[in-house]
């Protein structure tokens, strides 16, 4: 596989498109807006120079990557007619998926491998090929250039073939895989996501701490052991035997999921919405969201740099 069209150039998208680049393939991003190709072609750039900084890219290199290699078009035919692998990360949306996957079964080449990054949709449930064995999805992690993570999940009719090349795909470009046995929805690292989010929802709405409460206290206690421990290796260190008398313990009742959160709908309504608008439950000032992001991937990447150098990552 020498050539990769990924769908969609937005969040994770434009970060697609520049590892498969800097990892040598010829790549096409596709976007129905020229505005956001342009953004997505702003932020990889910046992304490259993020890297310089630390010494993982020469800055030679920036121009054959964002120029040469990526090829930024509308047109969907364009993008997928000479495709080995097909990437798509649009809205998490089974009816949009399921029309863009049609058309990519009619576009892209027999052999063509077509992927989502969707992050919790069965999309075995509704997306329509004629190629079922070649049909997988293969979810990152923003931001994806800098984390390592790769969920590779397989659907009942995909093929070991295509299991494979995927993996192999992904291990070459230096990504850490995990392969599925079958489908679940959020995969691992999302569902143990999503137990912590309704914790903190729960604490943040019925104000048993601030938001900046909460992120030290989980900075400065179990966020520290995990990059080095993990989540089941800890239960070694606890001990097996004081494990099954925690379990034992009935007074933990998780938050009930009531679908909605005070807190969130109060940010909503003031158009807090994160990083991007430059507030939500921090405020970011007037800094450009380039410079907030390159702030986050610096301190990122030093702390995986940490990580390869002891050994806990490859």
């Amino acid at each position: 596989m020498r050539t990769v069209a990924i769908i969609g150039a937005g969040t994770m998208g434009h970060s697609f498109a520049h590892i498969f680049a800097q990892g040598g393939f010829k790549v096409f991003l596709h976007d129905i807006s020229d505005e956001v190709l342009e953004k997505a072609r702003r932020l990889i750039a910046g992304n490259l120079e993020t890297l310089a900084a630390v010494g993982l890219f020469d800055p030679a290199q920036k121009s054959e990557i964002i120029d040469n290699l990526i090829t930024y078009t509308t047109d969907l035919a364009e993008a997928v007619g000479q495709a080995d692998f097909v990437v798509e990360a649009i809205i998490e949306d089974p009816d949009a998926k399921k029309a863009l996957f049609k058309k990519l079964d009619k576009l892209a080449p027999a052999d063509a491998i077509l992927a989502s990054n969707t992050s919790y949709l069965d999309i075995y449930q509704f997306v329509e090929t004629k190629r079922p064995d070649k049909v997988i999805i293969t979810h990152w992690f923003a931001p994806p250039h800098i984390v390592p993570l790769v969920e590779i999940v397989p659907g009942p009719q995909t093929s070991a073939e295509t299991i494979a090349a995927v993996k192999k795909l992904h291990d070459d470009l230096g990504k850490q895989t995990v392969v599925l046995k079958k489908f679940l929805p959020g995969f691992l690292a999302n569902r143990l996501q999503a137990a912590l989010t309704r914790e903190t929802i729960f604490l943040l709405d019925n104000g048993y701490a601030s938001a900046e409460d909460i992120d030290k206290a989980t900075k400065a206690s179990f966020g520290l052991r995990i990059p080095i421990l993990g989540l089941v290796k800890r239960f070694d260190f606890t001990g097996i035997d004081l494990l099954q008398i925690i379990l034992k313990n009935k007074s933990y009742q998780p938050p009930a999921v009531i679908g909605k959160s005070e807190a969130v709908d109060a940010l909503m309504a003031e158009g807090r919405l994160g990083v991007k608008s430059g507030r939500g439950f921090y405020d970011y000032g007037d800094a450009p969201t380039e410079e907030i992001l390159k702030e986050r991937d610096l301190k990122l990447l030093k702390l995986k740099k940490l990580l390869v150098e002891l050994g806990e990552l490859d």
